[in-house]
């Protein structure tokens, strides 16, 4: 029963996040990301993930394809450190772009007050295109703060956070990504990520998305 009042509950913050995005801006988007992480030793884990991006909030008219593998290294004091590799493929009116992403990544997490951890998560992105005049290295650093708490016998961790972006070809932040929604673990093995993403890029129009995943944990 408590994972049901789970999954309604995550059905009415989806629902409010599509009537929010509407009701903001017509350049809406629906996001769909999905991970699963393998435990091989108190330090070491193989991480997967996929993604794909619709030009529309009900997740119809995809654009993004992408899928992901890397392991992960946990350090002492709450840091690790992880090596990804990435395939994407974009499709949209007269653009077909494919691309091989390497990525490293870092982060560090903190307790702030009680039931409420602060994070840093920085990624250098090693991007290499089917068309070569596209090839950059890109920055990117997110700030995020993660509250425990619980309604009833349901719990949730909602976050906010904010992410910058750069790249070596534009010394300047590009864009930024604003963060707002929870995560609501299912089991011990898998929790449901629903948020609201404010994507605001220097040159183009603010786009509005909604971000939804399953994450699971072995």
């Amino acid at each position: 029963m408590k994972i049901f009042r789970t999954r309604a509950f995550g059905v009415r913050i989806v629902l409010f996040l599509l009537v929010l995005c509407s009701s903001l801006s017509a350049s809406s988007q629906g996001w769909l990301n999905n991970s699963a992480t393998f435990t091989l030793s108190p330090h070491w884990n193989l991480k997967f993930t996929q993604e794909i991006r619709t030009f529309d909030v009900t997740y119809a008219d995809p654009y993004l394809h992408n899928l992901q593998a890397g392991i992960v290294c946990k350090l002492p004091r709450n840091v690790y450190v992880a090596l990804l590799y990435k395939r994407e493929h974009v499709a949209y009116d007269d653009i077909s772009l494919d691309e091989n992403r390497t990525t490293i990544e870092g982060g560090w997490k903190t307790g702030v007050i009680k039931d409420l951890d602060f994070d840093i998560r920085a990624r250098t992105e090693i991007r290499r295109f089917n068309l070569e005049d596209s090839n950059h290295t890109r920055f990117r650093l997110r700030l995020r703060l993660k509250y425990t708490t619980a309604i009833g016998s349901l719990k949730i961790k909602p976050f906010i956070a904010t992410e910058t972006f750069g790249k070596d070809t534009f010394y300047t932040v590009q864009k930024n990504r604003f963060y707002l929604g929870s995560i609501f673990p299912l089991s011990k093995h898998v929790e449901l990520i629903v948020n609201y993403i404010w994507l605001n890029s220097r040159g183009s129009e603010d786009v509005h998305i909604i971000n939804t995943g399953f994450g699971l944990k072995f």
